[in-house]
């Protein structure tokens, strides 16, 4: 069974989910690929009202660049949808507030979840903290994450904890942490999303 990098917590019909046109390549739409769309990552808005895989500069470190400042919406597809591939649109939770676990999130390479300045471990002081959109390992294969800068392979657009400078030089808030379940590799995070 594939491990759910996504989970709503919020009742799915109190959540409008339009489908948007992918800009990116079409293999990243295809499950098999290694590096294709994940549940739960972030795909920001491109000037023809689509989405796009947009990843930031660099790692989570407290730098304004880290973190997007476009606004970045959740990819969540329920499982076996065909028309993902085959008409190129995706499906995006646009609208919230809403709530969902989600382990698409700052992490090291042993798995364990970071905050915001790519060294420290989440922990449950962390909870109440602003979230925006930062270069993360992908959330079943951090291992082999070539991490060295946002453009290795399997580095992926997810969550992670912003300062409050960052949020003031404009990175898009996409909510606040809510909850931290698990231990190591196997944490969620709960994200209240659409709150500021």
């Amino acid at each position: 069974m594939a491990t759910q990098t996504f989970e709503l917590v919020s009742p799915f019909l109190s959540i409008y989910a339009p489908s948007r046109t992918f800009g990116g390549s079409s293999s990243l739409l295809k499950g098999q690929t290694e590096n294709a769309l994940v549940a739960g990552e972030l795909l920001s808005m491109n000037s023809n009202y689509g989405v796009d895989r947009v990843k930031p500069a660099a790692f989570n470190d407290g730098g304004d660049a880290d973190a997007n400042s476009v606004p970045g919406f959740v990819y969540f597809s329920e499982t076996g949808r065909g028309d993902i591939i085959t008409g190129g649109k995706v499906p995006v939770l646009q609208f919230g507030p809403y709530e969902a676990d989600t382990m698409v999130f700052q992490r090291a390479a042993g798995g364990g979840l970071l905050a915001g300045d790519d060294a420290t471990a989440l922990s449950s002081t962390h909870i109440g903290a602003t979230v925006g959109i930062v270069a993360v390992r992908h959330p079943t294969k951090y291992a082999n994450a070539e991490a060295a800068n946002a453009n290795g392979s399997l580095i992926i657009p997810g969550l992670g904890v912003i300062s409050a400078t960052q949020a003031a030089a404009g990175c898009f808030v996409a909510g606040r942490i809510s909850r931290i379940t698990g231990t190591g590799a196997n944490m969620k995070v709960r994200v209240l999303f659409g709150i500021n």
